[in-house]
């Protein structure tokens, strides 16, 4: 389960939840009635203070408990067949980490099949989950912060397991972006070892989006800077939204500049919780999946194009 399926919440204090396992829990609407954990102390944490049944293995879990929800929080090379042979037990809905999977040929061939099946798949891209999220690009289509000339977005732990997350904003808030971008460029190449990596995308219309790729894997550091022509958003290093309006420079006149007006801490232990609930209210019809695995193809077809850059290595 690692620690984004149990042990970001063990030991924790406070309102939410960091991890699937205490989402689930917590939930009035569903009951966690077994759990696949490998590692043997992990396993006996959750067996001994929750009194879950833990099984090594997934299979035995499905075919024993039949669960209507299966969520999948394994590594990300083990996404791909993990999805394939759950299809098989026919459950109500599949919940998945990010990334679906490694390669866009993948990420399409579980998509379609899963489609097929009839089986809803859902992704956890994050901040689909926030409300915070959802009021930015409500101040963007209302033209609040007027028209975007950048975006600048830090990230680390590679390409596809960290950046997929702003890529996934990217298209949330600004489009389909194979139509958009005319030029992408990178910093550096791209490597067996490492595809954290520099990169910008420039769009017809002048709008330029940034990513920086940081070494330091361990590093919890995602700032974004959103820059339009009546205003900014900012997020910060304290997991804060900063709104900025132009208003009159006070001490150069005849010019602007960016005032900051208000600041509000993101609730990321919501994240989960809310997305419990949109899977809930989804199967009883009320409403759409926030984060279908759907938009994964696009996210990946943007990572192949950046991937495919002239300046990338092999």
């Amino acid at each position: 389960m690692g620690d984004i399926g149990f042990l970001f919440d063990h030991d924790r204090k406070g309102e939410g939840a960091l991890t699937h396992y205490k989402a689930f829990n917590d939930s009035d609407n569903f009951e966690v009635t077994g759990v696949c954990e490998i590692r043997k102390e992990t396993a006996e944490i959750i067996s001994r203070e929750y009194g879950t049944d833990v099984f090594e293995n997934y299979e035995k879990m499905c075919e024993e408990k039949k669960p209507d929800i299966i969520v999948v929080a394994a590594n990300d090379e083990s996404h791909p067949g993990i999805l394939y042979d759950l299809t098989k037990y026919k459950p109500a809905l599949v919940f998945c980490e990010k990334p679906l999977a490694l390669t866009l040929g993948e990420v399409r061939d579980i998509v379609s099949m899963y489609e097929q099946e009839g089986i809803p798949l859902q992704v956890n891209f994050t901040r689909r989950f926030l409300e915070e999220f959802y009021e930015i690009k409500k101040i963007i289509e209302e033209n609040k912060i007027g028209g975007i000339e950048s975006i600048t977005f830090y990230y680390q732990r590679g390409l596809i397991h960290n950046a997929s997350h702003y890529i996934d904003l990217v298209n949330w808030y600004i489009g389909e972006t194979e139509k958009n971008i005319i030029r992408i460029s990178t910093k550096e190449g791209i490597t067996a070892d490492d595809d954290t990596i520099g990169f910008d995308m420039i769009y017809e219309n002048g709008l330029e989006i940034r990513f920086i790729g940081l070494s330091n894997s361990k590093l919890s550091f995602a700032e974004i800077d959103l820059v339009g022509t009546k205003g900014r958003i900012r997020l910060n290093y304290k997991n804060e939204i900063e709104k900025y309006r132009v208003t009159e420079n006070k001490m150069f006149k005849g010019y602007s500049a960016y005032e900051l007006y208000e600041c509000q801490p993101i609730q990321y232990p919501k994240a989960l919780p809310n997305a419990v609930k949109n899977i809930y209210d989804f199967l009883q019809g009320r409403e759409k999946l926030r984060s279908p695995a759907a938009n994964s193809i696009k996210i990946f077809e943007l990572i192949n194009r950046i991937k495919e850059n002239k300046l990338c290595l092999n």
